[in-house]
């Protein structure tokens, strides 16, 4: 009965692999990276029109893996209205890109996963490869998987920001819509596709202290190539400064996935394009979210809230 039992369980974990192999695939990743990070583009910076049309493909995306709209819109394009940033008018607007997968069994509990889209502008154009192309990809690589399989017990909901290099802006608006109490965990990816931080084959979780999130992605990662290092000391405010704090304001156990920071050297310059990432360890790492957030994606665990 034992050797019954141990064949299922790793007949289990090869279809599971197997699954996310065929899913969240190099080829794919590397697609929708010379996709965003592409000199037409222009760098996705808000308000122009380039990024109108990156919304549209992230919006087409979502579309074909069958994700729905979050509830109460009726597409996934969430419009903001934004004032006294643009110049020549009193206000313009961005869009967030939201779609969700309804849970099976808790439906009024989220999993949120998140990226930003847009880039900053220069005189010469930031395509923004790392930052934040491959966090973009990662969610619609995710969002394709989790479709896949529609074995979520949790709702997931899928955010793709604009605003961010503005100042979170469009992540503090659709954190006013919800309420704080249904967002069991939000995990947002950033900059995962250079390793000056992190070496290849791992990642770590800002504000890793804040909640034990970072204890249950570890356990979950038991046995993968792919390791969670401690993020140690944060004298740059990476916790604060991406997508994920307007939640964790809020108490949502709220933390971002990264693999470099802003000592990489083409951080918000020129340089950081596409040609420069590693895009087969960039796959792994998100193979290794979706394996990490397993348990969280099925209600088997709930990470505490935040106390800031």
């Amino acid at each position: 009965m034992k050797t019954i039992l141990l064949f299922c369980v790793l007949l289990s974990q090869y279809a599971f692999a197997q699954n996310i192999n065929d899913s969240i695939n190099k080829d794919e990743v590397r697609k929708i990276l010379y996709y965003l990070s592409d000199d037409e583009m222009k760098g996705r910076v808000n308000f122009s029109p380039e990024q109108d049309t990156v919304a549209t493909y992230l919006s087409n995306h979502f579309s074909d893996y069958g994700l729905k709209p979050f509830s109460g819109y009726d597409s996934f394009y969430h419009n903001f209205r934004v004032w006294g940033i643009k110049d020549g008018d009193s206000s313009a607007e961005l869009k967030n890109v939201i779609g969700m997968l309804p849970g099976n069994k808790y439906p009024d509990e989220a999993v949120i996963f998140s990226a930003h889209y847009d880039h900053v502008k220069g005189k010469e154009i930031h395509n923004g490869a790392n930052d934040n192309a491959s966090g973009t990809a990662a969610v619609l690589m995710l969002a394709k998987y989790f479709a896949m399989r529609k074995d979520n017990e949790r709702t997931i909901v899928f955010c793709l920001f604009a605003g961010e290099e503005l100042g979170l802006l469009g992540s503090k608006l659709f954190a006013k819509t919800i309420l704080p109490e249904t967002i069991k965990a939000m995990i947002n990816i950033e900059m995962i596709g250079v390793t000056n931080r992190t070496g290849k084959n791992a990642f770590f979780l800002t504000g890793d202290t804040y909640s034990n999130m970072k204890k249950i992605l570890a356990k979950n990662l038991e046995g993968t190539e792919v390791k969670l290092k401690k993020e140690g000391a944060d004298p740059r405010f990476l916790f604060m400064r991406s997508d994920n704090y307007p939640f964790a304001k809020l108490g949502v156990p709220a933390h971002t996935i990264m693999c470099s920071d802003d000592n990489d050297p083409c951080y918000h310059k020129p340089c950081d394009d596409v040609e420069r990432i590693d895009t087969e360890n960039m796959t792994r790492i998100i193979q290794a979210i979706a394996i990490a957030s397993h348990s969280l994606i099925s209600g088997l665990d709930t990470p505490k809230r935040i106390r800031l």
